[in-house]
């Protein structure tokens, strides 16, 4: 029988805390600048990019701090209950009111079709970090194995989704249609993972270790903000090639 209760506190290695905190600031500082270009192209006028910019930027900010000193605090260890809900819920409420914003749709709709596929080939650190958190004894290896040769894939293919739509080879888009839905698929199947190997009453999958890549700095940017950012990207993409007729 798994002992529930608060776990033991899990500090990640110093160098891998700060490889990991450049992965996500590099992920956050291309999300912000493709914004930024979008709006541009999309013919916002200066103050109302840098009101927008500034807007999402300290959302952004706001967000690493919490998720950053609610982890610390070790408010999600205790396996009693999922608490990793408590940021999980909000961020992906945070990607439905995104994916709604008009200023987000018009600025996505003015970028190329294949600028969003190119930011995702940074899912390829993703999947870096899953073996590196199964390699300090975070994750099991068959959360590690699955999500991380996942994100991998999806990472690497994102590069020939962006080739083929930047130069408008025959059957780019529905290439890229279905590369967005496999990937929603891949994300679809880490989050079942994810929660089925974590401790707690939700557990359905007993290798050990348990995962808390949900509940150690900076891991938790993982769940707390590179998937739903992810899940976002591929929703606008597939609006954005839904909307058009040619890859070009």
């Amino acid at each position: 029988m798994e002992s529930i209760g608060v776990q033991p506190m899990v500090v990640a290695p110093a160098l891998l805390v700060l490889g990991f905190a450049a992965y996500v600031v590099a992920v956050a500082g291309a999300s912000l600048g493709g914004l930024s270009a979008g709006l541009q192209r999309a013919g916002f006028a200066e103050p109302r990019r840098l009101r927008i910019g500034r807007l999402v930027g300290a959302g952004l900010a706001a967000w690493f701090l919490f998720l950053a000193m609610t982890t610390v605090s070790g408010v999600y260890l205790d396996a009693r209950s999922p608490r990793p809900a408590l940021y999980l819920l909000p961020a992906f409420l945070a990607v439905a009111a995104l994916f709604r914003a008009a200023w987000l749709r018009d600025g996505v709709q003015a970028m190329p079709t294949w600028w969003i596929p190119a930011l995702q080939t940074l899912r390829l650190g993703g999947g870096a970090s899953l073996f590196a958190a199964w390699a300090i004894g975070l994750a099991p290896w068959g959360l590690a194995r699955t999500a991380g040769i996942g994100d991998l894939l999806v990472g690497a293919t994102a590069a020939a989704v962006a080739l083929a739509l930047a130069y408008g080879a025959r059957g780019s888009r529905a290439f890229g249609l279905a590369w967005n839905v496999l990937g929603l698929g891949d994300i679809l199947h880490t989050l079942f993972r994810a929660a089925a190997s974590a401790p707690g009453p939700q557990r359905l999958l007993f290798e050990e270790p348990a995962n808390r890549i949900p509940a150690v700095f900076p891991f938790v940017y993982l769940p707390g903000f590179i998937v739903p950012l992810t899940v976002l990207l591929h929703l606008l993409s597939l609006r954005q090639l839904l909307a058009r007729r040619d890859a070009s």
